[in-house]
């Protein structure tokens, strides 16, 4: 499959320019092979910068995709990418096996990529603005979202002190606090602030957390759950690994085709190839 264009939910400033549309192609061979030999280094942020560095061919008008322009990337906007770069890899169809909180039954569960998918935001913006209370004192915060250098910063902290990560990504994203009383600025962030402040940047980027509402079929309880797409994805390529490098093997015994030539090759049309020669091995036109 070839490159797609798709369009952010949020997009990305520079210079003035709003880049919003950008332009993906499907992992290839050295994609996967590079995640199944230091994926299990990396934390979910990092791999995420890193894939999508590999995959991402082009982002509006900039004339190259860095890894720091990943980084630059709100989450929302780097989660609609890696589940169309699964779309494009995997298929439409994300299959997932949860348990109901209430009763642990098991319930298996078929999700579309099309319908995890966000549309464009009305009121996209590098800067916002909100009033939250918390303790009964309002404030008024002027902030920018949450990005992926936020994201791989956060994973470092959590793996140190977990409590500090969340407020770690506030101070690096909000820009001045003002008590809304007396107009004074609020030199740190109040911890009661974190959860209300968390929000209003969730509600600003609403595809950065994919949320799902469930019922439980065996006792009717509804529950919610998150669907972490980072996560699935990685494990997905994981699972698999032992069909990647079967199939890299057959290609290379049978057409003796080079590794670095079979990896060039997408995962749908490497498979493609290998079920045609699984037919003719059958068939016996292929000794």
């Amino acid at each position: 499959m070839e490159a797609v264009t798709v369009c952010l939910p949020g997009g990305l400033r520079i210079s003035g320019d709003w880049h919003r549309e950008a332009v993906l192609r499907p992992l290839d061979g050295h994609d996967e092979a590079f995640l199944l030999q230091h994926g299990c280094a990396l934390s979910a942020a990092s791999r995420t910068t890193r894939l999508l560095a590999r995959c991402l061919c082009r982002l509006g008008s900039l004339p190259a995709v860095t890894s720091e322009t990943i980084r630059s990337l709100t989450i929302g906007d780097r989660e609609a990418l890696l589940l169309h770069l699964r779309r494009l890899t995997f298929g439409e169809t994300v299959s997932c096996m949860l348990a109901c909180p209430d009763c642990a039954d098991r319930l298996d569960l078929d999700l579309r990529v099309t319908e995890l998918l966000l549309p464009p935001y009305g009121d996209a913006s590098d800067h916002h603005e909100a009033s939250v209370t918390a303790g009964n004192v309002p404030y008024h915060i002027r902030f920018r979202l949450p990005n992926g250098a936020d994201q791989e910063q956060a994973a470092i902290s959590a793996a140190i002190t977990p409590d500090a990560a969340a407020m770690l990504v506030l101070r690096r994203c909000v820009q001045d606090i003002t008590d809304a009383r007396t107009g004074e600025p609020v030199d740190d962030i109040p911890a009661e602030l974190v959860d209300p402040v968390s929000d209003v940047m969730a509600k600003r980027d609403p595809q950065a957390e994919i949320l799902l509402d469930l019922v439980c079929p065996a006792c009717n309880a509804p529950f919610r759950t998150t669907f972490d797409i980072a996560e699935y994805f990685y494990r997905e390529l994981l699972n698999r690994e032992w069909d990647f490098y079967r199939e890299v093997h057959l290609l290379a015994f049978h057409y003796h085709w080079s590794e670095a030539a079979i990896l060039k090759l997408s995962r749908r049309t490497r498979s493609t190839y290998v079920e045609l020669l699984s037919r003719a091995l059958q068939e016996g036109r292929l000794q």
